[in-house]
């Protein structure tokens, strides 16, 4: 069985996409998922490309009980890989917006993957415009902020499982 492939993207891949991906493995493991899907993580710009996560992600994650190590390189999204995820969630609308530019591209015959907000899956986020559904970057705070953003992010991993195991019964 073919695994799904699961992408979260962000500006420079050392926060919000590592972050969101240590999150969303934790949790596919405790729903006895993680050998079905592959999450990884990948960012828009090139500039932070090959640095480790952000030592106030590290920590934000470790405070909110995510187990070390945090093995994490950042990376730039390229064309050719994009068309390997099945699922692409993007931290804003920019970098959503980025994505799609990016599947258009595609050479005929490539299926692009689907792109979503990673917000879209909170409760009651199918009201909103994706305009409204930023993961803010917490870059420019303090480790109050990168805290914040670790346990805003976990209020959309309820929703993107559920989506998950609705996919994964489809194959």
């Amino acid at each position: 069985m073919t695994r799904f492939r699961l992408l979260t993207v962000c500006t420079g891949n050392v926060c919000r996409s590592p972050a969101a991906a240590v999150i969303l493995r934790r949790a596919l493991e405790l729903e006895g998922l993680g050998d079905r899907v592959e999450v990884g993580s990948a960012g828009t710009s090139w500039e932070v490309a090959g640095m480790p996560m952000d030592d106030r992600t590290e920590l934000a994650l470790e405070r909110a009980g995510y187990p070390r190590p945090f093995e994490h390189t950042a990376r730039t999204i390229h064309l050719t890989e994009l068309m390997a995820w099945d699922l692409v969630l993007a931290m804003t609308p920019e970098h959503a917006q980025t994505m799609r530019r990016m599947a258009e591209q595609a050479p005929e015959g490539c299926v692009a993957p689907r792109i979503a907000m990673w917000r879209r899956y909170e409760p009651g986020a199918e009201q909103l415009a994706e305009t409204e559904l930023a993961v803010e970057d917490p870059w420019y705070e303090g480790q109050s902020a990168f805290d914040r953003t670790v346990k805003d992010m976990e209020r959309a991993v309820p929703g993107i499982l559920a989506d998950l195991r609705e996919e994964l019964s489809r194959r």
